[in-house]
C-alpha cells in the first residue's frame, strides 16, 4: 500500500508536469518561501505568480524551502511523495498488517484528490497519526514535534496535543510543545528580521480573521444552513464538537492504556478536524477519511458498520470523483454536500461505538500492542 501511494503520487506529478499543467497550490507554497526571504508580505496578492492567497504561517513558508529551491518538476515530485509517504507510513505503523491495508484502501480516493490538488492535507493527517504513535511509544519529544509541525501548516493539528495530556508524562508533553512552539514561531528569523516577522504575523492574523467570517458548506454548520435555508452562527456548532471531543477524552482518561480506545479517539479527532471546520473543502476530507479507515479497522467486524463505511466510501469518495457524471456531482456534492453528510453520520456512529466501548469492563493491555483489528466477532 505504501508503494501504491508513492506510485500514485509519481503518476500525478507526471500528469501535472509532462502535461505542462501548473498547480496553483504548489505555486503558492513555492512562492511563499521566496517572498519570506525577500521580506515581501506573505499574505498579499501576487496574481502574476498564482491565483489565490497564501494562508499559512510564516514558519510554513520557511519549511517549504527544500521544495522551492529545486526545479519545479523535481520539487513537485518531492512534495507529492512526502505527502503520500507520511500518510501511508503513519497508517501502517498504527495498524500493521491487513488492518493498515484496509484503512489505506478506504482513504485512497481522498488521498488521490488531495495529491491532485497538491495540498498539505495528507501530510497533516499523517502528522496527527504520527503524534499518537510517538506518544504510545513514550517518545514525548517526537510526539510534540509532530503536533507543532502540523500546527505550523494548519492550526487545528494542535488539537492532537490533547492525547499527550492523557498520559502520565503529560507535563513533559506540555513542556515539549511549549518549547517547540516558541522555536517554530521564531524559526523564520533565520531568513528575516524581527520587525519584518512581526509584520508577517500581523498580516496573517488579519487574513485569518477575515477567513473566520467566511461561510463554508462542507461541514456540520454548512449542512444545517443548507437544511434551514439561512446562515447560522459558527461558534455554537464548533463548541458542540469541542465539548463532545473533550467529554470523550475525559471519559476515556482511565482507559488510555487500551489501544482500541486510543484509535477510536484518534479517528474521532481526525474526522472532527474536518466536519467542524467551516473552511473545509473536498480535498480536506482525506483527513476525515483517514479517521473513518482507522475507526473501521480498529473495531470488530459488524455488518452494520461494514455497510455504513461502504456507503461513506461510495457516496462520499466515489460519488464525488470524476467516476460520476459532472451534473450528478454538482447536484449531490455541490448543492447538498453529500460527502459532509455521510462523514457526519460516520462521526456520530463512531462516538456511539466509543461510548459503548467505554462502558464495557476494562481490558488492560500493553500500551504498544496494536488491536486485533480484523478479528471476526459480534459487536
Amino acid at each position: 500500500m505504501v508503494a501504491l501511494y508513492l506510485l500514485v503520487a509519481t503518476a500525478i506529478t507526471a500528469q501535472q508536469t509532462l502535461g505542462k499543467a501548473r498547480s496553483n497550490n504548489f505555486a503558492i507554497f513555492r512562492s511563499s518561501f521566496w517572498h519570506l526571504v525577500r521580506d515581501q508580505d506573505l499574505y498579499a496578492w501576487y496574481r502574476a505568480e498564482h491565483w489565490d492567497l497564501f494562508k499559512y504561517s510564516p514558519t510554513c513558508a520557511l519549511l517549504f524551502a527544500p521544495f522551492a529551491v529545486l526545479p519545479y518538476g523535481l520539487g513537485l515530485l518531492c512534495w507529492n511523495l512526502l505527502n503520500a509517504a507520511v500518510l501511508s507510513i503513519a497508517v501502517v505503523m498504527l495498524l500493521p498488517g491487513r488492518a493498515g491495508v484496509a484503512a489505506l484502501l478506504i482513504v485512497l480516493l481522498e488521498a488521490l484528490g488531495a495529491l491532485q490538488n497538491t495540498q498539505s492535507n495528507a501530510l497533516v493527517a499523517g502528522l496527527i497519526i504520527l503524534s499518537v504513535i510517538a506518544i504510545e511509544r513514550d517518545r514525548v519529544g517526537c510526539g510534540a514535534a509532530a503536533v507543532i509541525t502540523g500546527a505550523a501548516i494548519k492550526l487545528f493539528p494542535l488539537s492532537a496535543g490533547l492525547f499527550g495530556l492523557m498520559t502520565p508524562m503529560r507535563w513533559r508533553h506540555v513542556a515539549w510543545c511549549a518549547g517547540l512552539g516558541v522555536l517554530f514561531v521564531a524559526l523564520p528569523l533565520l531568513v528575516t528580521s524581527p520587525a519584518t516577522l512581526a509584520q508577517q504575523y500581523q498580516s496573517w492574523g488579519t487574513l485569518s480573521s477575515q477567513d473566520a467570517t467566511k461561510v463554508g458548506t462542507a461541514w456540520l454548520g454548512g449542512v444545517i444552513e443548507l437544511a434551514l435555508g439561512r446562515p447560522i452562527p459558527h461558534a455554537p456548532v464548533q463548541l458542540f464538537g469541542i465539548l463532545v471531543m473533550v467529554g470523550s477524552a475525559y471519559l476515556a482518561r482511565d482507559r488510555w492504556i487500551d489501544p482500541v480506545v486510543r484509535r477510536l479517539l484518534l479517528a474521532s479527532m481526525l474526522i472532527f478536524s474536518v466536519v467542524f471546520n467551516h473552511m473545509a473543502e473536498s480535498p480536506t476530507f482525506v483527513i476525515a477519511y483517514a479517521g473513518i479507515g482507522i475507526w473501521w479497522a480498529a473495531m470488530p467486524r459488524a455488518r452494520w458498520r461494514d455497510l455504513l463505511v461502504l456507503a461513506i466510501v461510495l457516496l462520499g469518495s466515489v460519488g464525488g470523483s470524476d467516476l460520476v457524471p459532472r451534473a450528478i456531482r454538482l447536484q449531490w456534492h455541490g448543492r447538498i454536500q453529500l460527502k459532509a453528510v455521510v462523514t457526519l453520520v460516520g462521526w456520530f456512529s463512531l462516538q456511539a461505538d466509543l461510548w459503548r466501548y467505554l462502558r464495557e469492563p476494562r481490558k488492560d493491555a500493553p500500551a504498544t500492542r496494536p488491536p486485533n483489528a480484523l478479528r471476526n466477532e459480534s459487536p
